[in-house]
C-alpha cells in the first residue's frame, strides 16, 4: 500500500485523520475553557475526539449495518449519566456540553460516509457557537422582543409563503415575478442585518471612521446626513476627519453595489461590477492620501438611526419600493422607450440605489431591456446615488467639508463614467 492510497478520501486511514482532526479541534475549545474556568467536564481534549473518531468507525464494518445506531445509543447513555452526575453532584445546569458532544458523533459518522463538506461545516459551526459564547449572549441581551418579532414575521413570511408565490410573471410587461423579488428582498435585508448587528453591537466609542463604515452597510445615506450634521455641530474636529469617514461610507455603498452585481446578475451583466469596482478603488486612494492627514479622537462617533432591515416593516417598505422602480422601468421602456429606462434610473437614484440595480437586472432577465441599456441603467444609478451625497453635505453640514466632499465625490464619480465608457 502506497502514500497515496492510503490519502485517497476514500481510504480508512484519511477518514480516521480527518475524524481524528475535527474532533481535536472542538476538543482543544473545550479544554481552553475547561482550564480558563476551573471547571470540570466530562468531555475535553483527548474524550471528543475519540467519540468522533468512535462515529466514523461504526460506518466501516458492512457486516453490521447498524453499528452507528447502537453506537449512538451507547453515546446517549454516556451522555446521560454525565448529564445526571453534572446536575445533581456538580450543580451545573445547561447541556451545551452534552448536545455538542452528541453532534461531534455525528459528525464522525458523516466522516465515515464521505460527507467531508458537512462533516466540515456542522465542526466549523459547533466551534462558533462554543467559542464565542460570551459574545452571543452579549449580542442576545441587546435583541429587542421587538427586533426579535420583527424577524420572526420576516422569518414566517420567507419560510412559509416563499415557496407559495407565483414563479411566473405576473404583470402584462413580464418583469414582476414574486418570488424572484421577495427572494431579493431577504437578499437585501440579509446584508443590510450584518452592518445592522456590527453597528449595534460593536462598541460605539470606535470612531467616525469604523461607526461610519458599520451605518454604511445598512445606509450610507443616513450616515452621510448622520456625518454632515456632526459636522456641523462639532467645528472643532478637524475637516479631514469628515471627508475620511464619508469616503468610508461612499466606499462602502460600493462594496454593496460590488457584491449584489456578482451575486445577482447574470454572466452576460456581471461585467457591469466593473463601474463601482473602479469607483470603489478610487475612493480607497483618496483615503490613503486624506486619512494620513486626519487625527481622529477616538471618543468621538456617530450613530445614525437605521432601522433592522431584518424586520418586517423596513422589508415591505424595500420590496414596494423595488416594485415600484420596476414598474417605472417597465413603463418607461414601453412609452418612452430607452430614455424612460434612464430617467427612471435616474429618478430612482436619487432614492436606493440597490432598488435599481435590481429592477434593471429582473428587468433584463425579463428581456423587458438590452444589455447595454441595462449597464446605461445601473451605472447612472450609482452615480446619481453617488452624486447625490454632495447635495446632503451643503444643505446639512459645514462648508469647508463640503467644499472638500464636493472634490472627492466628483471624482470618484467621473471615474465610474470614465470606466463606463470601456466597459
Amino acid at each position: 500500500m502506497d502514500i497515496l492510497s492510503l490519502l485517497s478520501p476514500d481510504s480508512i486511514i484519511f477518514k480516521l485523520a480527518i475524524a481524528l482532526f475535527l474532533g481535536l479541534f472542538i476538543g482543544l475549545r473545550r479544554e481552553i475553557d475547561i482550564q480558563k474556568e476551573g471547571s470540570e467536564s466530562f468531555v475535553g481534549f483527548r474524550t471528543l475526539p475519540l467519540i468522533v473518531m468512535l462515529g466514523a468507525i461504526s460506518t466501516m464494518i458492512p457486516q453490521i449495518p447498524y453499528l452507528p445506531v447502537i453506537c449512538l445509543l451507547g453515546v446517549l447513555v454516556f451522555l446521560s449519566i454525565a448529564y445526571y452526575n453534572g446536575v445533581f453532584k456538580l450543580h451545573l445546569i445547561g447541556l451545551t456540553s452534552e448536545f455538542s458532544t452528541l453532534i461531534m458523533f455525528l459528525v464522525g459518522v458523516f466522516v465515515g460516509n464521505g460527507e467531508y463538506i458537512v462533516a466540515i461545516l456542522v465542526t466549523v459551526t459547533i466551534g462558533l457557537l462554543t467559542g464565542f459564547k460570551d459574545q452571543l449572549h452579549k449580542f442576545a441581551r441587546g435583541i429587542s422582543p421587538q427586533e426579535w418579532g420583527g424577524a420572526l414575521q420576516l422569518l414566517i413570511l420567507s419560510a412559509v409563503v416563499l415557496p407559495f408565490l407565483p414563479q411566473v410573471a405576473v404583470d402584462p410587461w413580464g418583469v414582476l415575478v414574486p418570488f424572484d423579488i421577495w427572494l431579493l428582498v431577504i437578499f437585501i435585508s440579509a446584508i443590510g442585518f450584518v452592518g445592522y448587528f456590527l453597528q449595534k453591537h460593536i462598541d460605539s466609542k470606535k470612531g467616525l471612521i469604523v461607526t461610519s463604515f458599520l451605518g454604511a452597510l445598512v445606509s450610507s445615506t443616513a450616515v452621510t446626513t448622520a456625518l454632515a450634521i456632526k459636522a456641523k455641530q462639532k467645528k472643532d474636529l478637524p475637516r479631514n476627519l469628515f471627508v475620511v469617514a464619508l469616503l468610508v461610507a461612499v466606499a462602502t455603498m460600493l462594496v454593496r453595489t460590488i457584491i449584489t452585481i456578482v451575486v445577482i446578475a447574470p454572466i452576460d451583466l456581471k461585467i457591469v461590477a466593473l463601474i463601482p469596482a473602479a469607483m470603489f478603488i478610487t475612493a480607497v486612494l483618496l483615503l490613503c492620501v486624506y486619512g494620513r492627514r486626519q487625527h481622529a479622537d477616538k471618543e468621538e462617533a456617530i450613530v445614525p438611526q437605521l432601522e433592522s432591515p431584518f424586520e418586517l416593516i423596513p422589508a415591505l417598505k424595500f420590496g414596494a419600493l423595488f416594485i415600484v422602480v420596476l414598474l417605472a422601468v417597465a413603463l418607461g421602456k414601453e412609452y418612452l422607450g430607452d430614455y424612460g429606462v434612464l430617467i427612471t434610473a435616474v429618478l430612482s437614484g436619487f432614492i436606493d440605489v440597490d432598488a435599481t440595480i435590481l429592477s434593471s437586472l429582473q428587468a433584463f432577465k425579463a428581456a423587458g431591456i438590452t444589455q447595454v441599456l441595462a449597464v446605461q441603467a445601473i451605472t447612472l444609478a450609482i452615480i446619481v446615488n453617488t452624486l447625490v451625497k454632495i447635495v446632503y453635505v451643503w444643505i446639512l453640514s459645514r462648508r469647508d467639508v463640503a467644499i472638500m466632499n464636493t472634490l472627492t465625490i466628483t471624482i470618484i464619480s467621473f471615474v465610474g463614467l470614465v470606466t463606463f465608457l470601456f466597459v
